[in-house]
């Protein structure tokens, strides 16, 4: 199997011109992991993921992991005018650059193990051909839902 037989092909994508506000509502509505974001040739240019906000929201020194305990800081409510002022930014400003990508080729163990490495820390695997245009999507459920159809189909052989 490879990453085109398992892939989500219809995948929702933001471009890179749209505003943080608009990656919010997906994002919730949705419920989502990551949204690509595509410029005008639908090449993807990155991700937006609920780790990238929350990145965003946080103090450096918290999301950036200088400080090891964090009891002395302000509470999360403290931050909401952060939300505020990132929901007018684009998203190519906050777009995550270095997220996880395969060809259309890869195979399903090179997915799979992409998905579960945690140096990667990927919700999703993004399918793109040759040009960075999308493909697809994979995430972990994908790979393991063909997996479970592989192994009922041999059950009834």
């Amino acid at each position: 199997m490879t990453a085109a037989s398992i892939m989500t092909k219809e995948v929702l994508t933001i471009p890179d011109s749209g505003t943080m506000l608009d990656a919010f509502r997906l994002l919730k509505e949705k419920k989502v992991r990551q949204i690509p974001v595509l410029d005008g040739q639908n090449r993807v240019m990155g991700v937006i993921t609920p780790r990238a906000l929350m990145k965003a929201i946080l103090p450096k020194y918290i999301s950036d992991g200088l400080v090891a305990d964090v009891k002395f800081a302000p509470e999360l409510p403290d931050f909401v005018s952060n939300i505020d002022s990132l929901a007018r930014k684009k998203v190519s400003d906050l777009m995550e650059r270095d997220f996880v990508a395969v060809g259309p080729e890869t195979s399903t163990m090179e997915v799979a193990a992409l998905l579960v490495n945690p140096e990667k820390h990927a919700d999703s695997v993004v399918v793109m051909d040759d040009g960075n245009r999308l493909l697809g999507i994979i995430s972990p459920w994908d790979v393991f839902r063909r997996l479970w159809e592989y192994s009922e189909k041999k059950k009834k052989e």
